[in-house]
């Protein structure tokens, strides 16, 4: 018996690095997990969600693909109604599909990355949530988990103006989110990976500094199952590190 049987999540930016991870993780302890990714990866970094579903089915799971921007309205609604149609239910919502550009001063971003970025950042969560959300309420059940950073909340980390104004979005969306689903039973929660071995790191050339202290990203599974089975009653609103999984959160 896994830890999510009976349980439909959906997990965004499924195609490679920590998307792929979590939607494995998810389909390892019985979860029935729809992927979504743009077909077309506008950074250019190899995975595909096809790829990521052979590889949970090859693991004996079942998984759903669906090609989507999360940034599109239209085919975020779309996404959702598929879903329904198929299972009838809602119950995780992992929002992991984002852009990341770091280091540029203001100067250097120009509106159109800035829109970007923000799109995929904050706009996917929103529209995400925005039509999940009524489901779960029906439900009076479900957890959502958004993907924070270290950068969203210290101007230190390197993140720029950019991706960690992005970030700290994300938080307090999560934040006034968790607040305003409580009476429905509904966990909204934000965790953060730290620092990983991913394609997408691999393609930031100051990454290769501390690439011996990252962590593959398989490692956040464990973190992102426990908040994924979490409710309202039990773990809401909180910014967790997943290198504090067990030892302070998840006991």
């Amino acid at each position: 018996m896994g830890k999510m049987d009976g349980l439909v999540a959906i997990v965004t930016g499924a195609s490679r690095g920590l998307g792929r991870a979590i939607a494995r993780a998810y389909a390892k302890e019985g979860a029935r997990v729809v992927i979504c990714a743009r077909p077309q990866s506008p950074s250019g970094l190899a995975g595909t969600i096809e790829e990521t579903a052979a590889s949970i089915r090859s693991d004996g799971g079942e998984v759903l693909l669906i090609p989507c921007d999360v940034a599109d309205q239209g085919q975020v609604e779309h996404l959702v109604q598929q879903v329904m149609s198929r299972y009838g239910q809602i119950d995780v919502l992992f929002n992991n599909a984002g852009l990341m550009v770091l280091g540029q001063t203001l100067v250097q971003i120009d509106p159109e990355q800035w829109d970007q970025v923000i799109a995929a950042n904050l706009r996917g969560p929103y529209l995400m949530c925005r039509y999940v959300v009524p489901v779960m309420m029906k439900q009076e059940r479900g957890s959502i988990i958004n993907i924070g950073s270290r950068m969203g909340d210290d101007p230190s980390q390197g993140g720029g103006v950019l991706y960690s104004s992005s970030k700290a979005a994300v938080h307090m969306f999560s934040y006034c989110l968790a607040d305003e689903l409580r009476d429905y039973n509904i966990a909204v929660n934000i965790l953060s990976p730290g620092a990983l071995r991913s394609e997408g790191s691999a393609a930031i050339p100051w990454t290769q500094r501390d690439w011996h202290e990252r962590v593959e990203p398989d490692v956040v599974g464990p973190s992102a199952v426990y908040l994924a089975l979490q409710d309202a009653h039990s773990f809401t609103g909180q910014l967790v590190l997943r290198a504090d999984f067990g030892r302070t959160w998840g006991l």
